[in-house]
């Protein structure tokens, strides 16, 4: 599976994600964004369970790529330092199963931050299945 496949379903549950909790919220919390203390929150959708399988059947790039694109739709860093951003990462987030934690736990907010990473990508002409991401050389002078 190429990365564009697997961003394009991960973009997908998350859209779905996204409508549910956009729907369901109103009716659990109705003066959301206040919450109060004895407030419920609705149950979490059944695209999160499908989220969690989804991302068990990627690669470990995969999965650290998607993460990359998400802190791009945040606004972390700058599209010029995608290859060290995405080095810095990979050793800072350290193994792949809490990688996937922060892509699950931000679960509502996932359609918009890789609709603003994929933007950003598209803008500056970024093929996703091509993603820069080995470290240039310097030369020696």
């Amino acid at each position: 599976m190429t990365l564009s496949e697997a961003v394009n379903r991960v973009f997908e549950i998350g859209r779905k994600i996204r409508e549910y909790y956009d729907a369901e919220i109103p009716k659990w919390l109705p003066n959301y964004p206040l919450v109060g203390p004895n407030d419920e929150e609705p149950p979490p959708p059944p695209e999160e369970k499908d989220l969690e399988d989804f991302l068990a059947t990627l690669s470990d790039d995969q999965i650290y790529q998607l993460t990359l694109i998400m802190d791009l739709g945040r606004s972390r860093f700058a599209v010029k330092d995608l290859a060290e951003h995405y080095q810095g990462l990979k050793e800072t987030v350290g193994d792949r199963a809490y990688a996937e934690t922060l892509i699950r736990w931000d679960a509502i907010n996932l359609f918009d931050v890789l609709t603003d990473g994929l933007e950003e990508l598209r803008k500056h002409k970024i093929n996703l299945d091509k993603l820069p991401l080995k470290k240039v050389k310097a030369r020696k002078p």
